[in-house]
Order: structure tokens, then C-alpha cells, then sequence
């Protein structure tokens, strides 16, 4: 499966199932601590451990590589997750938005064309009910992206200082409805 968008600056983009060769674009993106502070995991250091997130990627059907189809370079992820309910079963209809953009191309807006893109997918070909997304509340661009996308915050919570992720820090809560033209 193949998508395929055009930002604002012309620019055409990509999201594809990843490859194992997807390996040193990737390391670049799971190394970076600003990344992976709002996404919630470690850096990573090394590129076997890099080697081994992406494996697990590749089993993913849902989460694709963002890429610049003009020199192929994945710049980035975006991904639905499943969801649990509050039983802790899936969620049927439901899907979490994950996603994670290689520092040097912020704010050009590739990963609002990305959101826009999955989003279309999520409704019109997996036909979910709802989609949800979260951020931290110091994240101002993801915030930001995803009110563009038709996002509302709909909960928030305060970690506690000991949490694993977001420690002492409000993370904010968003869901996503079809529009009538999504289903």
C-alpha cells in the first residue's frame, strides 16, 4: 500500500510499509533526544538497536515510513496503533495516531500533509469510527498539527514525577471523528 500527498511547497510525499534498508534513515530519527523525549521512548545509540526497533516496525500493517519521493530519504513515521478500551481489549473502530519527523525538516509542514494523508486512509479505507493522538502540552507543533487535522482535545493528565513517560509533565488528549465526505 501506497499513499502519496503534496505539501504546500510542492513538495510530494510519501508513506510507505518500511524495508530493513530504511535502517540508516531511521537510526537518525530514533537517535535524536528531542524526538524521542515527545515520543515518548530512549534515543537510541547504536545502530544494531536501531536495527532492532525497525524490525519491529516492519510488523506493523498500519505504521509507514515518510518519505521524500524527490531523493527517497524517510524523513520520518506516522503510524495507527491499536487501541485499548478501558477492559483493555481493542478498541473496535479505533485506532491511536503515532508519528515522529526528522528534526532538519521541521516546520515545513510535511508532517501535517502526513496526518491529513493517514487520516483520509484511517477513514475512508479501514472505515474506523475515531481516531485518537496525544502530546505532551509543551509540544506546541504537534498540538498544532493536529488541531489542522481536525483533532479535539478531549481529556488531559499530569504524570506523576516518578512516570516512565512525560515525568511531572500535562500530557493532552485529542480524538478525531469522520466528516461526513471521510466515510
Amino acid at each position: 500500500m501506497q499513499l502519496v500527498t503534496t505539501t504546500a511547497q510542492k513538495e510530494a510525499l510519501q508513506l510507505r510499509p518500511f524495508t530493513p534498508a530504511d535502517v540508516t534513515d531511521y537510526f537518525e530519527l530514533v537517535q535524536n533526544n528531542d524526538i524521542a523525549a515527545s515520543a515518548g521512548f530512549t534515543p537510541i545509540n547504536e545502530l544494531m538497536a536501531a536495527q532492532y526497533l525497525l524490525s519491529r516496525q516492519l510488523n506493523q500493517p498500519q505504521v509507514f515510513a515518510l518519505v521524500l519521493v524527490a531523493t527517497g530519504k524517510v524523513i520520518g513515521s506516522v503510524g495507527l496503533y491499536e487501541r485499548m478500551n478501558h477492559r483493555g481489549e481493542p478498541a473496535p473502530q479505533q485506532m491511536d495516531l503515532g508519528y515522529m519527523l526528522n528534526e532538519a525538516y521541521w516546520r515545513r509542514g510535511y508532517m501535517s500533509a502526513a496526518v491529513q494523508l493517514i487520516k483520509r486512509y484511517a477513514f475512508q479505507t479501514l472505515t474506523l469510527h475515531r481516531l485518537t493522538a496525544s502530546c505532551l502540552a509543551p509540544n506546541v507543533a504537534s498540538r498544532l498539527i493536529l488541531e489542522h487535522a481536525g483533532f479535539q482535545q478531549y481529556d488531559q493528565v499530569t504524570h506523576p514525577q516518578y512516570a516512565q513517560f512525560g515525568a511531572g509533565q500535562t500530557e493532552l488528549f485529542f480524538e478525531c471523528l469522520p466528516n461526513k465526505g471521510d466515510d
